[in-house]
């Protein structure tokens, strides 16, 4: 049994697709089967079984799953303390990220620190926020960019804020205007982002202030999903600024309440932080702070 199969192991039940991990952890979906069958047979049981919507576990995989991420742990450990002895920032950084963050800003300061630390590898997965934080508790990511609710459990230090704008169709009432007030859509099917997303709960909070709930048609997960739904006559949305949104049949309004979007770098406050963690939140604060 080799430690890159736990990782895959855990990669799979994680993500509950052999596609999904294939790619979080860049590699093959026929390398990722081959060493999860090759796991299987190595333990005498199956893992996983198919479903229609991915895999899920078996109770042998269930039974198994504790184990592999305490023996993956353990490693980390391992690597950890040999690295801070050595006093080199080497090692392997996990990262998750909200889904709007991938195609912009984050791969920029990525590029950058991994430039000025070529020791250093980066391990990227996108999720909902509440996923994130999820996977944070775990310890199976070391940092988070995402729009959390504030816990004393959490270190969060504020990296980024967006604006915040309505979309209409093209065709829609408003769609002739620059801008509109939230109470302009408040009798308006909103197309809103899931609910384990943190920004629904920031639209949420806006829309009460207004004094109204948006009356919900539909839910996204990425800031597209949920433009394309407007698109397509679906309902109206409030998401943040983003030049994306010039690919769409879809009208961008400023909120004259001046609604804004903040993204946050959160790390787990009781968790001790390897050296690369260290090196990698001190980088994105001289990076991203004044």
């Amino acid at each position: 049994m080799e430690l890159v199969q736990l990782e895959y192991f855990v990669a799979v039940a994680m993500h509950q697709s052999f596609r999904r991990a294939a790619d979080a952890i860049r590699v093959s979906q026929p390398a990722l089967s081959r060493s999860i069958q090759k796991l299987e047979g190595d333990l005498g049981a199956p893992l996983f079984v198919r479903t229609a919507q991915g895999v899920r576990l078996t109770p042998y995989g269930e039974a198994f799953l504790p184990h592999a991420r305490q023996a993956l742990a353990e490693v980390a450990t391992g690597v950890r303390k040999v690295s801070e002895l050595a006093g080199q920032e080497r090692g392997t950084l996990q990262v998750g990220l909200i889904y709007s963050l991938g195609t912009r800003f984050l791969p920029d300061i990525i590029r950058s620190f991994t430039r000025s630390h070529p020791g250093v590898t980066v391990r990227l997965s996108e999720a909902p926020t509440q996923k994130l934080l999820q996977q944070l508790d775990q310890g199976e990511i070391d940092i988070a960019f995402c729009t959390p609710q504030r816990a004393p459990h959490l270190n969060c230090v504020e990296i980024l804020r967006e604006e915040l704008v309505a979309i209409v169709p093209p065709d829609h009432a408003l769609a002739q205007r620059a801008s509109c007030r939230l109470t302009d859509l408040a009798h308006e099917p909103f197309v809103a982002y899931a609910r384990e997303s943190g920004i629904r709960h920031v639209i949420e909070k806006y829309c009460a202030e207004a004094g109204f709930a948006p009356r919900v048609a539909m839910e996204g997960v990425e800031d597209l999903t949920v433009a394309g739904l407007v698109a397509a006559g679906v309902g109206v949305a409030v998401v943040p600024l983003n030049p994306q949104l010039t690919q769409l049949p879809v009208r961008a309004l400023k909120l004259q309440e001046s609604c804004t979007r903040s993204v946050y770098m959160v790390w787990h406050a009781h968790t001790p932080l390897s050296p690369v963690a260290r090196a990698f939140i001190s980088f994105v604060k001289r990076m991203c702070q004044p």
